[in-house]
């Protein structure tokens, strides 16, 4: 995408508020020329002070009742008027601030907001694929960065602009002479500014991609930081966190570097501008060419000061942008990421519930290196409890993922009661399915809140009969605040067989019609896991089961047992049938004994 197109999008979010846009705008106008006016004013002090009373008594001032008077009534006069500027520049630049800051402060917002319903609707390989640092630091760093290169461009560079239109249109007013003269050494700042702009975007796209890997390191140390200490390690992944951030600072220097050289040489070509203004000014006022006075002069060098100051914000604010620039682009970048593959033609169809059963035909898949499902083919009847069982990485996992929609299967289709479940209306679909992993997850609340997060219209009546099915209300009752029990980030206040029960009422709350059990109970103690079996069984009444287990004890009553082997089904039937032959499930069945 190009710098003009970027820029383009991110200007598109200010359209809600092109209101207080305008509105903060007019008053960087108002500002801009109350401030020219104010410098504007030193011409008829100094004609005063030099012996051209007439000369001020000619230009027309607020509150005077005729244009003669002394030099001191007239001195008064201007006073007053710098006075009157004085309230109207600060009461300009409060309405323009503040108005500027509450737009761009919405527009943060609307960032925010599009990102996280992004990320929410991206598919599940895309997560996986993305690398913990690298979305951090996209979700933070690269968000804040394009907004503040938005921030520049409404806050710094426009009312820059205006102020150099204001400043120039006075300078024009005081000589034009001596303003096309300055003109002239116009392109002498723009070569510079454009030159060391390009350089600011291209070191800064590669420093916000160092910028990922730092923080994807420092992500790993803290997810590690167990077996990182059991193995003595701390020195190792010092060492190898500070090559990272010594990488991004060295990267970070030459944006930095670029920008401090574009300012200075800026500085120095507006100075010098400023230094031959004022000489050739004084040389053409006391040669009395060009119809100059001294106070002509003093007001041209004061208000071309003036210029150089939003000048100078305009080169700012221009490398500020080319700086933000690559992290506005690796923002979109996300944004336009897409959400899955494109599904069949035509209207979704609603899902009202597995009523017949899933038919599996020739389904294959990868993760985009080798094939982890190839030619799977399956039928599961409506209200069969399905186990898969099989190695580690032969591919259980991911066969239920595509069962519940995570992915789409490279070749071969799915389907629902005869509908494909590419062209099911993901809602309805999920709606009727829910998942209990390995892993049990919780979000910061209440235990209630936990439970009910699959129906948060469900009455706390229902929320206590799921606990109670799910064994949950035998540890709630302990609790001092019981079901309001704050459970911690991820449900660190409670243990692991506390957590996996509450999942379980969750699911049962929601009352699927399709339910998964990714191992549900493989990390827990004996204790815990008969309590969960229990729960679970007290769940499978009446349900379409998947159950992913590597305790074979934990799947003996299922309807089917389904055998993988390197990505292909091996075998398939029931516990006795499969105990009684030769193949995978009796090894791994000794295994277990």
């Amino acid at each position: 995408m190009s710098g003009r197109a970027t820029l383009g999008r991110l200007a598109g979010y200010a359209r809600p508020y092109l209101p207080l846009v305008a509105a903060a705008l007019a008053l960087a106008a108002v500002h801009a020329a109350s401030q020219g006016a104010l410098a504007w004013l030193v011409k008829p002090l100094l004609d005063l002070v030099g012996g051209a009373p007439e000369t001020a008594a000619a230009i027309p001032l607020p509150f005077a009742a005729d244009s003669g008077g002394d030099v001191e009534d007239q001195a008064k006069r201007l006073i007053a008027a710098g006075l009157v500027l004085v309230v109207v520049v600060s009461a300009a630049h409060f309405g323009k601030e503040y108005l500027t800051r509450f737009t761009l402060g919405r527009i943060l917002v609307d960032l925010q907001r599009d990102l996280c319903r992004k990320l929410l609707t991206l598919p599940l390989g895309f997560h996986h694929s993305l690398r913990r640092g690298d979305a951090l630091s996209r979700i933070l760093n690269d968000t804040t960065r394009a907004h503040h290169s938005l921030a520049t461009m409404l806050g710094d560079f426009i009312p820059a602009v205006l102020a150099v239109a204001v400043y120039a249109t006075i300078l024009v007013g005081l000589s034009w002479q001596l303003s096309l003269a300055a003109l002239a050494a116009a392109p002498l700042v723009l070569g510079p500014v454009a030159i060391f702009g390009r350089r600011v975007r291209k070191s800064a796209r590669r420093r916000q991609e160092t910028l990922g890997e730092v923080t994807q390191r420092l992500v790993q140390i803290l997810s590690g930081i167990k077996i990182i200490q059991a193995f003595r390690a701390e020195a190792l992944e010092e060492a190898a966190f500070d090559a990272e951030n010594q990488r991004f600072f060295r990267r970070h220097m030459k944006v930095a570097k670029n920008r401090v050289l574009s300012s200075t040489v800026v500085e120095a070509l507006t100075s010098a501008v400023a230094v031959g203004a004022l000489g050739a000014g004084v040389l053409l006022a006391l040669r009395g060419q060009w119809g100059l006075t001294f106070g002509d002069i003093g007001a041209f060098v004061v208000v071309l000061q003036r210029t150089y100051r939003p000048a100078k914000d305009l080169t700012r604010g221009w490398n500020s942008i080319m700086e933000a620039l690559p992290s506005a682009e690796r923002f979109f970048e996300l944004l336009d990421e897409p959400e899955g593959r494109a599904a069949d033609p035509g209207p979704r169809v609603t899902f009202p519930g597995l009523q017949q059963g899933i038919r599996l035909r020739d389904v294959h898949f990868s993760y985009g290196r080798e094939p982890v499902l190839q030619g799977v083919s399956l039928d599961i009847r409506a209200g069969e409890v399905v186990a898969l069982v099989g190695r580690t990485g032969a591919g259980k996992t991911t066969l239920a993922d595509l069962l519940l929609g995570f992915y789409q299967p490279d070749a071969g289709t799915i389907e629902f009661d005869g509908s494909d479940l590419r062209v099911l209306d993901r809602d309805s679909f999920l709606a009727r399915a829910s998942v209990v992993t390995q892993e049990p997850f919780l979000f910061p609340g209440s235990i209630a809140d936990n439970i009910r997060y699959g129906r948060p219209e469900a009455a706390d009546a229902e929320v206590e009969a799921a606990a109670k099915a799910a064994h949950v209300d035998e540890f709630v009752g302990t609790l001092p605040d019981g079901f309001a029990t704050e459970v911690g980030e991820a449900g660190v206040k409670l243990s692991g067989g506390q957590r996996q029960r509450i999942t379980i009422a969750r699911a049962i709350l929601k009352n699927p019609d399709l339910l998964v059990f990714d191992e549900a109970t493989s990390s827990l103690d004996t204790k815990s896991e008969r309590l969960v079996q229990e729960a679970i069984d007290r769940l499978l009444a009446g349900r379409t089961v998947i159950v992913i287990a590597h305790r074979l004890s934990t799947v003996r009553h299922a309807d089917k047992i389904v055998v993988l082997e390197e990505g292909r089904i091996a075998h398939a039937g029931s516990h006795e049938e499969l105990a009684s032959r030769e193949g995978l499930y009796r090894e791994l069945l000794s295994l277990h004994r």
